[in-house]
C-alpha cells in the first residue's frame, strides 16, 4: 500500500509537468524499494517526456528485470531503441509489443508513425494499424493510414482502394480520403471512378487545399470529366499557390512537406 501511494503521488506530479518533484518522489522509493519495478517503469516514462533518451532506456531495461512492463511502457522503451539506433533491439519490442492484447487504443497511431518511418519496419506499422481497427473500425484514419502502408509494401491497387472505400464510407464529408482514393484510381487509370469520388468533395473543401500536387492531379480529373467549375476553381488555386512560391521561395519546402500529409 505504501509503495502504491507513493507511486500514485508521483503519477500525479507526472501528470501535472512537475517531473522534477516526480523524479524525486520516485528516487526516494526506490531508496526503500530498489526492486519496485513499477517505479522504475515510471521514472523511465518521465525521463523519456524530458528526451532523457539513454536514461530513460536503463531505467525501463531494469524495470524489465523485475516485473514485466506496461504496453506504454514498451512502446517508450522500443521507440527510443529507434532513436539512438539499436534497430534490431526496437524491432524485437515493437514485435512483443504488437502481440499484447491490453495496448491502450490511442497508443496505436503513435506505434504505426514511429514504425512508418522505418522502410524495414512497415509491415509492423500495417500490422499496427490492423489492431487499431480492431479496436474501432469507425476511424477513417487507420484505414488511411493502412492504406499508405499497405501501397508501401506493394499490395494491389484494387486492396488498397478498397481500404480507402472504408474509409470514404466512415466519413464522406472528409476531403482527404476522397483525395487519397481518386489519386489511386487515377494511378490505376480509372479517370470516371476517380471523379465520381472527388465531385462529392464541397466546393468550400476544395477551397482549402493547399497542396499544389494534390490540385494538379484534381485538375486532370476534372478536366476529363468536363466538370468546368470545379476545373476552375483547382486551376485557379494552383496558380495562386505557384505565384505565391515564386514570391517566398523559402516557405516552398515547409508548404509542401505540411500539406502533403494533410492533402
Amino acid at each position: 500500500m505504501e509503495i502504491q501511494n507513493t507511486l500514485q503521488k508521483a503519477i500525479g506530479c507526472f501528470q501535472q509537468g512537475l517531473h522534477d518533484q516526480s523524479l524525486e518522489i520516485i528516487s526516494q522509493l526506490l531508496e526503500l524499494h530498489p526492486h519496485s519495478g513499477k517505479a522504475w517503469e515510471l521514472k523511465g516514462l518521465v525521463e523519456d517526456s524530458l528526451s532523457w533518451r539513454n536514461k530513460s532506456i536503463c531505467s525501463l531495461e531494469t524495470a524489465t528485470t523485475f516485473a514485466p512492463i506496461s504496453a506504454s511502457g514498451q512502446y517508450v522503451l522500443a521507440k527510443n531503441y529507434l532513436q539512438i539506433g539499436k534497430h534490431d533491439l526496437a524491432k524485437s519490442v515493437f514485435s512483443i509489443l504488437l502481440q499484447r492484447n491490453d495496448i491502450p487504443e490511442k497508443l496505436l497511431p503513435a506505434i504505426a508513425a514511429s514504425l512508418g518511418r522505418h522502410p524495414d519496419l512497415t509491415h509492423l506499422a500495417l500490422e499496427a494499424c490492423r489492431k487499431s481497427i480492431q479496436f474501432n473500425p469507425e476511424t477513417g484514419d487507420s484505414w488511411l493510414a493502412m492504406a499508405y502502408f499497405m501501397g508501401i509494401l506493394g499490395y494491389p491497387p484494387q486492396h488498397r482502394a478498397n481500404v480507402l472505400r472504408k474509409a470514404v464510407c466512415i466519413d464522406p464529408e472528409n476531403r482527404h480520403y476522397r483525395m487519397a482514393l481518386s489519386h489511386l484510381l487515377l494511378q490505376s487509370g480509372q479517370i470516371q471512378d476517380a471523379y465520381l469520388v472527388v465531385k462529392e468533395i464541397d466546393t468550400s473543401e476544395l477551397n482549402k487545399i493547399r497542396c499544389p500536387e494534390c490540385l494538379a492531379k484534381l485538375i486532370t480529373i476534372f478536366s476529363q470529366a468536363q466538370d468546368d467549375p470545379r476545373h476552375e476553381i483547382c486551376h485557379k488555386l494552383l496558380k495562386r499557390l505557384q505565384w505565391s512560391e515564386i514570391r517566398n521561395p523559402s516557405n516552398r519546402f515547409s508548404a509542401r512537406f505540411t500539406d502533403s500529409l494533410n492533402n
